[in-house]
């Protein structure tokens, strides 16, 4: 959530509060027959006890729906209430309806106060209702009672009968028009990040400009409206004279409104692409320095292979001779020396297969993936053997992918499955499921399991869980396994705790033909 998203909750809460104080301190205005505080103006109508009640029911509506992720069955209640309110009201207004309740609906103020009642009700029934498209009724509900509010509040102001009665020949109190007005603002607020709110909470530039040119669009009419309605009232202005200035004054404060708009735009935009291209030459600088290194590693690894096998074979070789000549303890040298040499081999043979990943992968194309697991399978026969491995699988699906690299993935995870299987035999279940639009892998084991905290570790580079003594290995399988499932455009993570086993996850986007094979 935005700092503006959660200003606009904030304020939504205070108010709610407003809203509802205004309701009872019209209540109380009532109670000890306090004019002032019935109608808030001398020459104003007063708010009816029952339009106060239904505000305070309103506000309380907004403040719960604020601390609410979506409506609950006292919302739903206190909106059921206004509707049935001011739907009795029109009811009673239109169909001359004649019994002692229908005596206080007729009296209790204008039919628009009826109405305004009922579209907050229907707003906060549906509150949480959008369609595919993102419509939300409820915020064109909230739209219109805000505007029907404004025009009340406009009339009120330039002294404008018609604006605040609207047709009918009793007119809205000036407090409910405020408290309406106060009403619609906090609605709209309660969902900041939702419907046309976004547009104006985002940190996007957008956002940025309709917070600025908002206020100006409501403020500067209003106020340049009252200024030449005082003005031409005390004869300072002819008519003419009055609609000429407010229309050079619009004119003027909106220029000069848009153009510190523009200006601040400009500003953002130019710092927007000194970044951009910062950004986009450290990206190069990055993308040459990765091909470098990739070429690099490729280069020492493969060139340390052969002078490794050498120092390696001719150990070994002198071990063979020598054997006779030399004794326990220099034979034991020798061992720890080739042992050495095989070891660097395996991280070299590893790191180069780690640089292959992204240099000699192949091109993507549609993959059976029951075909690649056969592959993993296979390769793994003679550990499965040794080890008494039982290795289940779903049917697996096709996916866009390269082959090779896969087969790696499912060969690193179910051996390091069945490499680390604890004191039972170990037993592999492998299965897909197809959510949002891609497949998710799981590879699960019955073995050691993995302490939390250590999730992260596994997948980086040459990090070991446990001494070669108890569990060989580089500890570069799954960060191999990492960037082969990142070069296809998914992830890995691992669910595990210890001596509970381990499942590994993987995802693998589901493209077209990306189905489940028929078993």
């Amino acid at each position: 959530m935005t700092a503006s998203q959660s200003f606009l909750l904030r304020f939504s809460r205070h108010a709610g509060v407003v809203v509802g104080l205004i309701g009872v301190v019209v209540l109380i205005g009532w109670v000890f027959g306090i004019q002032g505080l019935k109608s808030f103006a001398a020459d104003s109508v007063a708010m009816r006890p029952l339009n106060a009640v239904l505000f305070i029911l309103a506000g309380g509506a907004v403040i719960r729906a604020t601390t609410k992720k979506a409506p609950d069955a006292l919302i739903f209640l206190f909106a059921s209430i206004l509707v049935l309110g001011g739907g009795m009201k029109v009811v009673v207004s239109v169909f001359g309806l004649d019994f002692p309740l229908s005596r206080l609906l007729v009296r209790d103020g204008a039919m628009m106060t009826a109405i305004n009642f009922i579209l907050c009700g229907s707003a906060l029934l549906l509150l949480d209702v959008e369609t595919r498209r993102g419509f939300r009724p409820a915020q064109v509900f909230i739209i219109v009672t805000g505007l029907i509010a404004l025009l009340v509040l406009i009339g009120y102001s330039y002294r404008v009968l018609p604006l605040y009665s609207i047709g009918s020949t009793n007119p809205m109190a000036l407090n409910s028009a405020i408290a309406f007005g106060v009403l619609s603002l906090a609605m709209l607020s309660v969902r900041p990040e939702r419907g046309v709110m976004i547009a104006i909470t985002s940190d996007t530039t957008g956002g940025a400009m309709a917070r600025r040119l908002l206020p100006a669009a409501v403020l500067i009419p209003l106020i340049l409206g009252a200024l030449r309605f005082s003005s031409e009232k005390h004869g300072i202005f002819s008519i003419e004279a009055g609609i000429s200035l407010f229309a050079f004054s619009n004119i003027v404060l909106f220029t000069a409104v848009i153009w510190w708009n523009a200006k601040l735009l400009y500003v953002a935009e130019a710092e927007r692409l000194a970044t951009m291209e910062k950004l986009q030459q450290t990206t190069r600088d990055l993308e040459r320095s990765n091909t470098e290194l990739q070429q690099f590693a490729y280069v020492a690894s493969h060139d340390l292979t052969e002078p490794l096998r050498m120092i390696s074979s001719y150990l070994e070789l002198l071990n063979d001779r020598a054997r006779t000549k030399l004794g326990p303890e220099e034979q034991e040298f020798i061992g720890y020396a080739v042992d050495g040499a095989q070891r660097m081999q395996g991280l070299i043979q590893d790191l180069l297969a780690y640089a292959r990943v992204d240099t000699r992968g192949r091109p993507m194309a549609p993959t059976d993936c029951e075909e690649v697991l056969e592959t993993a399978l296979a390769n793994l026969k003679v550990a499965i053997g040794e080890g008494h491995a039982v290795v289940e699988h779903e049917h697996l699906p096709t996916v866009k992918g390269d082959s090779v690299q896969l087969a790696q993935v499912f060969q690193n995870l179910i051996g390091n499955a069945i490499k680390f299987h604890g004191k039972i035999e170990p037993k592999v279940h492998i299965g897909a499921d197809r959510q949002n639009g891609e497949w998710v892998f799981q590879v699960k084991d019955n073995g050691i399991g993995i302490d939390p905290k250590n999730f992260d570790r596994i997948f980086v580079l040459f990090q070991r869980l446990h001494t070669r003594q108890e569990y060989p290995g580089t500890g570069m399988g799954l960060a191999i396994c990492k960037k082969i499932i990142e070069r296809h455009g998914g992830r890995i993570w691992a669910e595990s705790k210890p001596n509970e086993g381990a499942t590994f996850f993987f995802t693998l986007p589901a493209e077209n033909g990306g189905n489940h094979n028929s078993g």
